[in-house]
């Protein structure tokens, strides 16, 4: 007699109940896109936004928030030089203004060097950690408790 394989069914911590989903599968059931002839988009059940994947991090919000004070600060640095390199005499009270101007974007643009370096650790280190996770989470059907069940 062949020995069939028996899939052991996971319960719920909590109630017991045997209905529990993946994560993943109740994000891909309840998403939806869409499309039409002037439109197009998706849409979401609330569960599965609960049930999203973590996201990893963009480079675009840290380039336009520190990108931006960085070129007002060298932007108005330079022309402040320009403006004292040409007129000498009329300028010598703005040298100290200018020069705080120039070194406070080049201060900015090191922040933001930092900040791309510890958005770039995380994609790389904890991104792929949580999405593990999140990979491997369950959610109880019956009364919405998260498990973390390892294959």
């Amino acid at each position: 007699m062949a020995a069939t394989g028996q899939v052991m069914a996971y319960r719920c911590e909590q109630c017991g109940s045997p209905e529990i989903v993946a994560l993943s599968q109740l994000y891909e059931q309840g998403t939806r896109s869409f499309s039409g002839r002037f439109t197009s988009g998706v849409s979401q059940s609330f569960t599965a936004k609960a049930a999203s994947p973590p996201s990893p991090r963009n480079y675009v919000r840290a380039l336009f928030g520190w990108g931006f004070a960085m070129f007002f600060c060298v932007f108005w640095g330079i022309a402040g030089f320009r403006g004292i390199l040409q007129h000498p005499q009329k300028t010598e009270s703005l040298e100290g203004a200018v020069t705080f101007l120039f070194c406070l974007g080049l201060m900015l643009f090191l922040g933001m060097l930092f900040h791309f370096r510890r958005i770039a650790h995380y994609n790389r280190e904890v991104y792929p950690l949580l999405h593990s996770d999140w990979a491997q989470t369950f959610m109880c059907r019956r009364c919405g408790k998260y498990s973390l069940i390892h294959p």
